[in-house]
């Protein structure tokens, strides 16, 4: 017994010191940073301030040599001058996170996706009653996942990318993909090794698909691709990278995963070549792709051609480079040995390119059962230990490091990913993400390096990403502590010259433990969905937790008027309607059981309404419109034809996603919108209301196959293809009217918004497009 308990004493000073070891040895790289760091920092707060006159008492210091072993420190004190105060922090990151914290938490304002609320006026800033100081928990803080830059940054111009940045910055993001514009570069390396330019039109997707394109799923749909198109979006990478580099966010640049046009075994006779699945029912017309075997000598020459095209292109040697070769797709072959080999070869060919080349690789692909844990410590086993960092991409509800024991002596960062397909609908988990980060870094010890988001779609859900960047420096919030923190949220982002009312801060409080406590997984919204006999939506909280926050927020907007505040109320508003609808819709399949002929018609034409209230209320406010996504997609667009391209390309994307037969995306990447509600989703529920009455009165069954001819040839068809609509990008309507409005119109019938109440403890994973 005793020489059993010496031998555990001895493999614990073992792993101790293995342990310190490795945390003493790696060091990582970083690009080397630009001389203008502080004057970027200061630009920054320039422009988050509207270039207010005390935007200048804000002094930068930046001193590398401030960071603890290697993780960010920024200092916050009272400035040399009168009225000043200064950030002195050890990276340009870290100073914008300084300045956004003496924002939140001194000056009570704060900056987000949807707006800003500033309280700072005068000829100085707030003095300290001490110096702040705040160390990082991790060196990293990640952004993205490879959606992201399609469902929300596929059309944006520098204008925009400029604001993203900021916000990076300024929530301490230090470590993004840096994908726009890199089709530019493939498509000059591909024209170079022999490829045509039609069979470069056969590969690359149109511009709404590219993230899927670039992991390898799509290839066609929706394309091509235009040669402008190509130009603008590199002369924009430059400026975005370029930015990035200036405050010290790296970028991670993409490295050769093997996919190619699809003639390229013609061009390569002797090289070893795959196809990818049928991805999601696409057919090998538009899925399918060629990709070249990591382990064939073919792999390193193009790959080498590629990243080394990349970093003279953009002039920059990033270090960090992203490769996902087998996502949602199986690898050709389960052999041990050959999936240790395949991830050998590609980080070979980007170590052939950059001797300090970290891998960053999304841990997505082992949610599938071919991933046992002997094989993927097998396809880690030849990447040596810091030269990877993988993603732990859904870390708040399925985290996998557990799994495969913090992945076998390699690093990784704990992402919350939340949403999928850019929905907007209300949920998350404060819960997981206040305790997930710490769990990591007690389990895992010094290779949890960071705490990301990888949401597939921004402009939602914003008390959710601030709450999960905060776990890069503070520790675990008590349940105590965490509504305070709930308090603190509101304050900042509504106060303004009044005092905020209770009845605000106790709506938020409700919604943080309800909406937003232990709801990772959201809701599959019926209102947005394909209508049919067979849907249903589910609960995950107590939904009159919900109505009495619409009720309190309500009452609020008496004392507020605040623009943060107007598009929290319509956000809430279109929440307690879509859970209404699809009460009354449980009401209305009720009905066409019984074949009751008038209960159907009643409660459809209840829907109708809702539907129309539904519109209303969301045209009212800036943030819900469709027109925003229409309108910067056809700011590419200087021809006829360019206008179909992009018109076709952003609506495709928010309705069908893919086309008639793949079944399983339509709506994935739904959006309460303005003119979505009216032009699409409205539309499919008149069609199926015709349908089921028609069934009643017929006496007949309804034809499912009917149903979806019906819908597609008469509302989906329609919508993406057939109507070029201009879509206003202007408000109609006072949003605190119209919520007052419908408060008074459904406030009786509240209390009978119930529906059931899932109690499956592992949701469904509702990404869609993932298979094994």
């Amino acid at each position: 017994m005793m020489m059993r308990s010496i031998l555990q004493y001895v493999v614990v000073l073992f792993l101790l010191y293995q342990s310190y070891a490795i945390e003493s040895v790696i060091q990582w790289p970083k690009p080397i940073a630009s001389s203008s760091s502080a004057k970027a920092i200061t630009d920054l707060i320039d422009r988050v301030l509207d270039g207010a006159p005390v935007a200048q008492l804000f002094q930068v210091s930046i001193n590398a040599d401030l960071a603890i072993n290697g993780k960010d420190v920024f200092l916050l004190s009272n400035g040399s001058a009168s009225g000043s105060i200064l950030i002195s922090a050890s990276s340009g990151v870290a100073a914008a996170m300084g300045f956004n914290y003496y924002l939140k938490y001194v000056a009570q304002s704060s900056f987000y996706w949807s707006g800003k609320n500033i309280r700072l006026s005068g000829s100085s800033l707030i003095p300290l009653s001490t110096p702040i100081r705040i160390l990082a928990n991790d060196f990293f803080r990640w952004y993205g996942n490879p959606c992201t830059f399609s469902y929300s940054a596929v059309f944006w111009n520098f204008s925009r990318w400029e604001k993203e940045i900021d916000w990076m910055a300024m929530n301490g993001i230090n470590l993004v993909y840096a994908t726009t514009g890199m089709e530019y570069i493939f498509s000059k390396v591909f024209l170079q090794m022999g490829f045509s330019q039609s069979e470069l039109d056969d590969y690359f997707t149109g511009p709404a698909f590219l993230a899927w394109h670039r992991m390898g799923n799509l290839q066609k749909h929706a394309g091509p691709l235009s040669r402008k198109w190509h130009a603008s979006q590199f002369e924009l990478a430059q400026q975005i990278i370029r930015r990035m580099t200036d405050i010290e966010i790296i970028p991670v640049l993409p490295a050769f995963t093997g996919f190619m046009p699809r003639s390229a075994p013609k061009l390569f006779p002797t090289a070893k070549f795959y196809n990818s699945s049928d991805w999601v029912g696409f057919g090998c017309n538009e899925s399918c792709m060629v990709y070249l075997d990591p382990t064939d000598p073919i792999f390193k020459q193009v790959g080498v051609a590629l990243l080394n095209e990349t970093i003279i292109s953009l002039n920059i040697t990033s270090h960090y480079y992203s490769c996902d070769l087998f996502n949602e797709m199986t690898p050709p072959v389960s052999d041990l040995n050959y999936l240790a080999d395949v991830n050998a070869g590609i980080f070979q060919t980007m170590q052939m390119v950059d001797p300090s080349a970290v891998w960053v690789m999304q841990a997505w692909l082992f949610l599938s059962d071919f991933w046992t844990t002997d094989r993927v410590k097998s396809y880690l086993s030849k990447v040596p230990p810091g030269n990877m960092i993988l993603l732990d991409l859904f870390s708040e509800a399925r985290p996998q490091y557990p799994r495969f024991e913090s992945f076998y002596g390699h690093f990784y960062i704990w992402n919350m990913l939340h949403d999928f397909g850019g929905n907007n609908d209300l949920f998350g988990s404060l819960v997981n993400v206040n305790d997930g980060p710490q769990a990591a870094r007690n389990y895992s010890g010094q290779y949890m390096i960071g705490v990301g988001i990888t949401m597939e779609g921004i402009n939602q859900n914003e008390i959710m990403y601030e709450f999960a960047l905060e776990q890069s420096w503070r520790s675990p919030l008590s349940d105590g502590a965490l509504d305070e923190w709930l308090v603190n949220f509101v304050m900042r982002r509504y106060t303004s010259t009044d005092a905020i009312p209770s009845s605000a801060l106790y709506a938020w409080q409700l919604l943080g433990n309800s909406v937003y406590h232990n709801n990772p997984h959201g809701a599959d919204t019926l209102m947005l969905g394909r209508p049919g006999l067979d849907g249903q939506q589910v609960a995950h909280f107590d939904l009159s937790s919900l109505s009495l926050a619409w009720e309190l927020l309500v009452d609020a907007s008496s004392e507020i008027d605040s623009d943060l505040f107007r598009y929290d109320l319509v956000d809430i508003t279109k929440e307690v309607l879509q859970y209404k609808f699809a009460t009354i819709h449980t009401e209305l399949i009720a009905a066409y059981k019984r074949a009751d002929l008038y209960g159907v018609s009643t409660q459809a034409a209840i829907l109708v309404d809702i539907l129309a209230d539904m519109e209303m209320v969301l045209a009212s406010d800036r943030r819900f419109l469709l027109g925003n996504w229409v309108g910067d997609a056809l700011q590419f667009a200087t021809s006829e034809e360019e206008i179909h391209f992009y018109n076709l390309n952003a609506k495709l994307q928010v309705s069908i996603w893919g086309n008639n037969y793949t079944l399983g995306l339509f709506d994935y990447a739904r959006k309460f919108w303005s003119g979505m509600i009216q032009d699409y989703y409205a539309p499919r529920w008149y069609v199926f209301f015709d349908v089921i009455l028609k069934s009643i009165v017929e006496g007949k069954p309804v034809d499912s196959h009917l149903l979806g001819e019906r819908l597609f040839l008469e509302a989906e068809l329609p919508f993406f293809m057939l109507e070029a609509k201009i879509y206003p990008t202007t408000t109609r309507g006072d949003s605190i009217m119209i919520a007052r409005e419908l408060y008074n119109k459904y406030r009786s019938t509240l209390n009978d918004i119930t529906l059931p109440v899932s109690t499956s403890k592992q949701h469904q994973l509702r990404f869609k497009h993932y298979t094994n």
